[in-house]
């Protein structure tokens, strides 16, 4: 795991070493190890090095003296050691023990196509072809790993994270309003756009082929769900069993102390039962929350007691919550309305204590059909002929009501759900998750943001239109959504961030890429019936404990309403309303005291307020912080 940035062309040595610092400067926390530059007449590129595998070797920017070929890698390839016999099967001599070295041999002996199709792992990297005189810029299947790009004049710049190439200077930072119009309704910035409007992200599953002469985006891999196997159900549990199994073994191969992120979710114990199949000293780590509706240290505790690993966990104190936000909003470049990044930073600070790396569940809701709306898909069709002004009726009626802040309580359902009424069945999740509708985009924006944004705003004709999903049934246009919007654009990146920041690398065993493309083939009645993941629910029987086998799913959520009336209320309030708040160019500022007043006063507009927090900090630290 690590960090890197660089250009093409290059310029001189003096110059280059003076941009690659300065870019590299903010983002060190992604590779403590080592940090090395390297540039020649053509190429710059500099790399921050967390050491995982070869802590001797695997050393970066690869180079090739005799042919000028680079590599800038980020990440891991899982299945290097298989892919290394091959090469030496094909008579490619390995000086290394790394998977840096094996994934540079195979891009310079089989080229960029060949080696995709060949390894499994998360990564992004930066490949320069001396021969042809171009660059690819390569990100992984599911989006573990981020990749920025800007186009500057005759450069291409790049970077793993946006304030890498924000700090490339001379490039222009201008505030994509657009994609914070879509950051409203969404809590993430999808597709390819970030907060600026000259930097992109290359999407998963494709790479960026750059020469002086042309650009071209490619891609090389996509979820598929419109095939689906014959298999019994007997023989789909037997091969996912097999999968995970192989994938948790190659997930745990490091020359440092590896353990696992724990929240007694049926997820990560399964993900636990494999790592004690192939390893006895796995330490596990969890959250404990102060309120209960909100706490899963329990059934954590229950799993690791069951499998007999070491459990360490630490308290969401207010202590420790404001040393997080701290981290959190002075770093944060890219927004996304997720409380939980607050959790996740902690529980990988915790880990980091003990261990380098980390294993998680992510990934097994998206493939497995793990969200509430899927045992529910007959009803969502039938709220999808409610009219719309009854929806925005309920929402108004509801969205006015003070309730106690429990997890998911039924009040919170009913009024989440009251925003989708009328709404095509896939859209209406979306619609749920929203921290804003539009009637509040409109009354809380200013008339130009909503004149040039709102009102010309195509998010949801995009969002739909994607050809991946053509012919697809109802749950599996979900499942495609999710997989390929929310997964990625909030869930890795918080996890990616929130890990990195202490220099934690986290290992996702459900993305492996045979699992993500055999659970494509399984037919859905396996994956709900009676039960969302029905099929991991079956693998983990005898295996785990039967509450923990039976648990509904259970979200890493914090009390976020009540964390807003108390610890975080006067830092929240001051941050928005200060006359130097970024988001008063082009919010009202008076309709924001009012979203602000009546959160104090007992109404719930937790969501509203989280999404603007982050968004202004973001906005600060890519605008002000070099």
């Amino acid at each position: 795991m690590c960090g890197f940035v660089g250009y093409f062309p290059s310029l001189n040595t003096e110059t280059d070493y003076l941009y690659l610092n300065k870019m590299l400067k903010n983002i060190r926390y992604r590779g403590p190890d080592k940090t090395n530059i390297y540039r020649n007449d053509k190429i710059a590129l500099g790399h921050h090095r967390l050491s995982i595998i070869d802590l001797k070797g695997g050393q970066q920017p690869v180079i090739d003296k005799s042919s000028g070929d680079c590599l800038v890698y980020n990440g891991e390839i899982y299945n290097f050691k298989s892919q290394s016999e091959f090469l030496k099967e094909k008579g490619v001599r390995l000086e290394e023990k790394s998977d840096t070295e094996v994934l540079f041999k195979l891009l310079t002996n089989f080229g960029i196509k060949s080696t995709l199709e060949k390894i499994d792992g998360m990564f992004s990297f930066v490949f320069f072809s001396a021969k042809e005189n171009s660059l690819y810029l390569v990100r992984d299947r599911a989006g573990e790993k981020p990749l920025y790009y800007a186009n500057y004049k005759n450069f291409i710049i790049f970077g793993s994270e946006l304030k890498a190439v924000t700090n490339f200077p001379h490039l222009k930072k201008n505030i994509n309003f657009s994609a914070i119009n879509e950051y409203l309704y969404l809590d993430y910035i999808p597709f390819s756009q970030t907060l600026i409007t000259e930097i992109k992200k290359v999407l998963p599953g494709h790479y960026l082929k750059y020469s002086p002469k042309s650009q071209k985006l490619v891609k090389y891999w996509q979820l598929n769900l419109n095939r689906k196997n014959e298999y019994t159900f007997s023989k789909n549990l037997n091969i996912l069993d097999n999968l995970l199994d192989k994938s948790v073994k190659n997930r745990l191969i490091a020359d440092v102390p590896v353990g696992l992120f724990l929240s007694g979710g049926i997820d990560s114990s399964l993900i636990a039962h494999y790592c004690k199949n192939h390893s006895t000293n796995i330490k596990t780590f969890t959250i404990k929350m102060p309120s209960k509706s909100y706490d899963e240290y329990d059934h954590a505790l229950n799993v690791s007691e069951h499998l007999g690993l070491k459990n360490y966990h630490v308290t969401l104190n207010e202590k420790e919550l404001l040393k997080a936000l701290f981290e959190i909003e002075n770093n944060i470049d890219e927004p996304v309305n997720d409380p939980s990044l607050l959790p996740t930073y902690l529980v990988s600070k915790l880990a980091k204590n003990h261990v380098k790396v980390a294993l998680s569940g992510d990934g097994a809701d998206e493939l497995f059909s793990g969200y509430a709306p899927f045992n529910y898909l007959k009803a969502l069709k039938v709220l999808s002929f409610f009219p719309k002004d009854l929806g925005k009726f309920l929402y108004y009626i509801l969205k006015n009501i003070r309730v106690k802040d429990n997890y998911m309580s039924l009040f919170f359902l009913l009024k989440n759900i009251s925003k989708g009424l009328g709404y095509r069945p896939e859209q209406q999740i979306f619609k749920w998750m929203a921290p804003f509708n539009d009637h509040e985009i409109r009354k809380l924006f200013s008339e130009d943001f909503n004149k040039q944004y709102f009102e010309k705003n195509t998010l949801f004709e995009n969002l739909y239109s994607k050809s991946y999903l053509n012919g697809l049934d109802l749950h599996d246009k979900i499942s495609s959504l999710f997989f390929n919007n929310y997964l990625c654009d909030d869930l890795l990146t918080k996890v990616d961030r929130t890990s990195m920041l202490n220099s934690l690398e986290v290992r996702s065993p459900f993305l492996e890429k045979n699992i993500m493309n055999f659970s494509s083939s399984i037919k859905n009645k396996y994956k709900v019936n009676g039960t969302t993941k029905y099929i991991l629910r079956q693998l983990s029987k005898n295996r785990l404990p039967k509450k923990i086998v039976q648990r509904k799913k259970h979200g890493f959520a914090i009390p976020l309403a009540k964390m807003l009336r108390g610890v975080l209320k006067d830092k929240v309030t001051d941050t928005l309303t200060s006359s130097d708040a970024n988001i008063l160019s082009f919010t009202n500022k008076k309709a924001l005291r009012n979203i602000l007043e009546k959160h104090n006063k007992g109404l719930d507009n937790r969501k509203m307020i989280w999404s603007l927090y982050i968004l202004e900090k973001s906005i600060k630290n890519i605008l002000y912080k070099s």
